[in-house]
């Protein structure tokens, strides 16, 4: 099945950004090829630039982290609940509170790094990154895997503090949400969100086509595109879940 979330509040917006994120610097750990460290350090810089232009994202997580937590002890008096599952999330909850506790907009170790504060700059500039403006990352490159590996764990371990927060969030996000069939009549499809965050569609892999989704926290459209620009689009069968961060 393919999986497409699309955010219905700037918030949601936010956290996919970064989940998108964590998600580049866990695909490239391969210390060994040139484009993966490139990948892994682009994806640093857009977790400085995103943290430097999201304002309240501490406050905003500190609030999904307590609606969470308040949810899962509502459900938690119910007698057919699954203490042991509950207390684990919980526990998660907690751990990233205490992660969240750490984070402070001046990440000096990330902002002050000389490789990181070397390269940033450059990638915003045709081939930026060479031998000969950038000779500082260039002989880092030259060095052991572990010492690559010792500056790059120095790095995500400043991601931390909100890896773990906006990971935990929509985790429990999507954990609660109720997943629903709907049918696109001619790809198309138009309903009511409920004042949601985000929306979730899943759909088969042999539909050649994929969703556009237009809208706001109220009303959403999902319009299936053909991947082959003016082929048919028919009725198509696919999911949808809608994602509340008061996990209603």
């Amino acid at each position: 099945m393919y999986n497409y979330d699309f955010p219905l509040s700037s918030k949601a917006r936010t956290y996919l950004k970064f989940e998108n994120i964590f998600r580049r610097t866990e695909e490239s750990l391969d210390l060994n090829s040139i484009p993966q460290i490139m990948y892994l350090l682009r994806a640093i810089v857009d977790f400085i630039d995103l943290v430097d232009g999201s304002s309240s994202i501490k406050i905003e997580l500190l609030k999904d982290l307590e609606r969470c937590d308040c949810k899962l002890m509502q459900w938690q008096q119910s007698p057919e609940s699954d203490s042991e599952a509950i207390l684990n999330l919980r526990q998660q909850i907690h751990d990233a509170k205490d992660e969240l506790d750490k984070f402070t907009r001046q990440r000096t170790v990330l902002k002050d790094d000389p490789i990181i504060e070397s390269i940033k700059p450059r990638f915003f500039m045709p081939s930026g990154i060479n031998c000969f403006d950038t000779p500082l990352f260039e002989f880092w490159t030259r060095q052991s895997a572990e010492e690559k590996l010792q500056s790059i764990k120095k790095w995500l371990h400043e991601l931390d503090c909100l890896r773990i927060p906006v990971l935990t969030v929509l985790y429990l996000w999507r954990l609660c949400a109720d997943c629903q069939d709907r049918t696109a009549t001619l790809g198309f499809m138009q309903e009511n969100a409920d004042n949601c965050d985000l929306i979730n569609i899943q759909y088969n892999e042999d539909i050649q086509g994929y969703p556009v989704v237009s809208g706001f926290q109220s009303r959403i459209n999902v319009r299936f595109l053909p991947y082959v620009k003016g082929a048919p689009v028919g009725d198509i069968d696919f999911k949808i879940a809608f994602i509340k961060s008061t996990l209603q």
